[in-house]
């Protein structure tokens, strides 16, 4: 998925990566954050995915390992600043751990990603 938004890439970057302030995602009710760099997130049913932060450059590069009954991969965002606006590049690679079909994890997977970019623009304000 790939994004330019009219804000500035250190608010961009604040609100994609504060763990505690996530109420702005409609897709999650909750996160538990270690110290250690993992976290889980869980849905609105109680489903829960464990991410392993893997990169961590701010401004720059967030990246995690993910997994969950269903599937594991990674997760890669990167963050470029264009003066008072920001690309954003988020990439998710998954592999199902059950014998899900390839095409429907792919579309799940881009249901959510616009999900996210619509909440993250409204979180944003831009």
């Amino acid at each position: 998925m790939r994004a330019i938004l009219d804000c500035d890439v250190q608010r961009v970057w604040d609100t994609v990566t504060d763990l505690e302030h996530y109420q702005w995602r409609r897709d999650i009710t909750g996160i538990e954050a270690a110290n250690d760099g993992q976290f889980r997130e869980y849905t609105k049913d109680g489903f829960a995915t464990d991410f392993t932060v893997t990169a961590w450059e701010p401004c720059r590069r967030w990246a995690f390992d993910l997994e969950n009954p269903n599937l594991k991969g990674r997760w890669v965002g990167t963050f470029t600043a264009q003066g008072d606006r920001t690309e954003l590049e988020f990439t998710e690679e998954v592999v199902p751990k059950r014998s899900l079909p390839r095409p429907l994890v792919k579309i799940f997977l881009k249901r959510q990603q616009r999900r996210y970019l619509a909440d993250l623009k409204k979180a944003l304000g831009c």
